[in-house]
């Protein structure tokens, strides 16, 4: 018997008795996707949502709205988990969240340009909310 016949016949009798199969495995579906397939997206509305609360927490210490994103922090509890904070204020591709508070209305809306770059395109990524019942 050859050598190279021999190490198959091994291998395959080693498979065999940990009850391992010949057959490829499927992907599992919860395998998280690389960068460049849709990482961004969720990254970006991770982002929008932490940035919300951390304004709603200004808001209800403060008793008013920051006025712009640069008076945006998180609660000094967490402060040192987000350093440097630079980052958590930019979307998942790496572009500025932009920040715009209507004082009519007393609703704040946080922005992403999404993928293009290009704002009011369709895959702007946007939440709208009041922070004041």
């Amino acid at each position: 018997m050859s050598r190279t016949a021999v190490c198959l016949t091994l291998g395959l009798a080693l498979g065999a008795c940990r009850g391992e199969t010949e057959q490829p495995r499927a992907p599992r579906s919860d395998t998280v996707a690389p960068i460049g397939t849709g990482t961004e997206l969720l990254l970006t509305r991770e982002r929008l949502a932490v940035i919300e609360e951390w304004i709603r927490a200004s808001v209800a210490r403060d008793g008013a709205a920051p006025a712009s994103l640069d008076d945006v922090r998180p609660p000094e509890a967490d402060a040192a988990r987000y350093a440097p904070l630079e980052r958590f204020l930019r979307d998942g591709w790496g572009r500025a969240i932009e920040y715009e508070y209507t004082p009519e209305t007393r609703s704040f809306e946080l922005r992403s340009a999404g993928e293009d770059g290009i704002p009011g395109t369709g895959d702007d990524v946007s939440t709208t909310f009041a922070p004041f019942p």
